[in-house]
């Protein structure tokens, strides 16, 4: 099935060229470049910040140059994960785009839905002369990813509207009023070699596990590779000495790791009691595909020589890293309040870095999970670094904005909309930062399994969400 077969083409059509322009988060400057380029086709008014944020702006229909001006939010990064066995290069290749069923999925790599839909939503705004609306805005922040960077580089007056739409929502029929705020823990750890004679090396590789989003996902059942690499090597260790030699797993701070692999040796005279802690461990493995079918675990022999001097500190940090939801929200029954996500490890020439990323709705509560990473650093002689924090977005449930989003959502959809909170992180905290008398509200499609190769969206939610854009924009006269 051909993507821009489906409808809305308008949408679809915009989708499928950003989709060919290579954008993970920190490497966004060639879809800035086919932005600016696309305004000047469209003749839409543009500025752009010295972070790389952009602007875009269309003057109101006829008749409708009194109505509210509103602003339609999205960025331009995408998480770049693939399976192991697939060749992408998210520097140069295109999203292997597929339509598969109802829903538009990609081949192996995330589809780049979040945000890449949000962005196709925005400017296809601008661009469709088909229906009533007042002046528009459409901001496209850089890095939202991996830290907020565009967002937090916002200044004022860069914006002028007090209606924002947030484009970030992952599930139709529910609005987003409030969001998580969250911030990164960096550990690294000096790291010495010994050499280590008549050992022998060993090579284990997790792959297969689901991953998923470190904030929307991080209460389901899925297992996180780093951790389920060291209970590997704690049930070889308990029967032998062990050294590890080369270890990593992870590659992005707001995904739960589906890969891992460890380089290490055992004493050559323990092998036979080093493999069958293997075997019992491959065991608790198959209990395990109840919940991650696709796991894969595989060990080989290597030949290596040298072990590294901190491996108990290594370990036991690893160890000690909470992952996983800590606290469930008192107020709204099944949300997670505070989070933790371990989520990479790998080595850097005389160093070990492990990452972290931690959410909560509560500052206070996330403040004290930085300093309890903090501590546990400092007691395994590791250097700490803490990424900005970033606002949460507290709910205003007596917005009028909101108001007639839901109101709408309810005409077009013809059921009761759900207001929701996420653990997640959105912008809009950042934005309320700026303007604090902004009104926002977040909306989007249907996404499931963002941040990770089985990354979709339901292509019917698409359409849904794009009459509802059309139908709230020519609505704001209400608001006036």
């Amino acid at each position: 099935m051909d993507l821009n077969e489906q409808e809305p083409k308008i949408v679809w059509n915009l989708f499928s060229q950003i989709s060919k322009i290579p954008r993970q988060s920190k490497k966004e400057e060639k879809i800035r470049e086919w932005v600016k380029n696309w305004v000047i086709l469209n003749k839409i008014q543009f500025k752009e910040d010295e972070i790389g944020n952009q602007l875009l702006s269309q003057k109101a229909s006829i008749g409708c140059e009194k109505y509210p001006g509103i602003i339609l939010q999205a960025h331009f990064d995408m998480v770049a994960q693939k399976v192991t066995n697939s060749n992408h290069n998210f520097d140069t290749d295109p999203i292997p785009v597929l339509v598969k069923n109802d829903y538009v999925t990609a081949d192996g790599t995330t589809l780049g839905a979040d945000n890449g839909i949000g962005m196709a939503l925005t400017l296809a705004a601008l661009i469709d002369d088909s229906f009533k609306h007042g002046p528009i805005d459409v901001i496209l922040t850089v890095d939202e990813e991996t830290g907020l960077t565009g967002a937090f580089g916002l200044e004022k007056g860069f914006f002028r509207y007090k209606y924002l739409l947030n484009l970030e929502s992952e599930e139709e029929g529910e609005i987003t009023i409030s969001a998580a705020g969250g911030g990164d823990t960096k550990f690294v750890l000096p790291i010495t070699y010994s050499t280590k004679p008549s050992y022998q090396g060993y090579k284990i590789e997790i792959s297969g596990l689901q991953g998923g989003h470190s904030g929307i996902d991080i209460n389901k059942p899925r297992l996180n590779a780093i951790k389920l690499i060291f209970e590997g090597l704690m049930n070889i260790r308990c029967d032998t000495d062990l050294w590890l030699h080369d270890i990593v797993g992870g590659d992005a701070h707001n995904a739960i790791p589906r890969n891992a692999s460890v380089n290490f040796l055992i004493p050559e005279s323990r092998k036979s009691e080093a493999m069958k802690g293997f075997r019992e461990w491959e065991k608790v493995i198959e209990g395990y595909r109840e919940k991650e079918a696709n796991i894969s675990v595989e060990i080989k022999e290597l030949t290596l020589s040298k072990g590294i001097d901190q491996t108990n500190n290594i370990l036991s940090l690893i160890d000690e890293i909470p992952h996983g939801p800590m606290t469930m929200s008192k107020d709204i029954p099944g949300l997670v309040e505070t989070s933790n996500n371990l989520a990479i490890i790998k080595k850097n020439k005389n160093t070990i870095i492990i990452e972290t990323n931690t959410r909560s709705s509560i500052t206070k509560s996330l403040k004290q999970v930085h300093s309890d990473l903090k501590a546990l650093g400092e007691k395994y002689s590791a250097k700490i670094s803490h990424q900005s924090i970033f606002p949460g977005w507290k709910p205003s449930l007596d917005s009028p904005f909101l108001k007639l989003v839901t109101e709408e959502s309810e005409v077009l959809l013809k059921k009761k909309i759900k207001l929701k909170a996420i653990h997640a992180g959105l912008e809009c905290g950042l934005f309320v930062r700026i303007d604090p008398d902004l009104q926002i509200v977040s909306i989007g499609p249907t996404i499931e399994n963002a941040h990770s190769p089985q990354e979709r969206v339901y292509i019917n939610s698409v359409d849904h969400i794009w009459q509802l854009i059309k139908l709230i924009l020519s609505k704001l006269d209400q608001l006036m």
